[in-house]
């Protein structure tokens, strides 16, 4: 299902964005934000992509605005060719369905690609039926985490008020 270099398989962006990101200004100060830039620099070299901007988003996408997102949708839709956006994980790009029909607008109008480094796949605007599922599928597993951890912290929360603890 990779179809890095085929043009036939309908790739054809040669400019990339990178987008790495992270939910919080604690998983900021690690090394995270770092390691993406890292791994999709080598991704974008290995495919002789040339890298237009680079977004580093310390911003949650399941809740709130996605200020920093929309500004890096908004730089992509500034250029008249088609640019790979380029991304470690689906759940680094989004973790709800949120953007889902903003994203696939650009790529069946040809203006972006989006490449995902880890899953080892590119969804383009002549993408296959099993590759579209492939990137449905992950923006599922990635709310299906979201979902879970809320449900985690709800029960442990009620844990501690049946415990008589306090909730800060």
């Amino acid at each position: 299902m990779t179809y890095y270099s085929d043009p036939k398989k309908g790739l054809v962006a040669k400019k990339a964005v990178i987008l790495a990101r992270v939910s919080s200004k604690e998983q900021e100060d690690g090394y995270s934000i770092d390691a993406q830039e890292h791994r999709l620099q080598t991704y974008c070299d290995r495919r002789d992509l040339n890298i237009i901007g680079r977004f580093s988003l310390v911003e949650s996408s399941t809740s709130g605005d996605r200020t920093q997102f929309m500004n890096m949708i908004n730089f992509i839709k500034a250029h008249k060719e088609p640019i790979a956006l380029v991304a470690d994980k689906v759940d680094r790009v989004q973790r709800s369905f949120k953007e889902y029909p903003l994203l696939d607008a650009l790529i069946q109008q040809g203006k972006i690609e989006l490449h995902f480094n880890t899953e080892s796949y590119v969804i383009h605007k002549d993408s296959v039926s099993q590759e579209r599922l492939m990137w449905s599928m992950g923006v599922i597993m990635a709310q299906s985490y979201v979902d879970n951890l809320r449900d985690n912290v709800k029960r442990s929360i009620e844990q501690k008020i049946r415990q008589g603890e306090w909730i800060a």
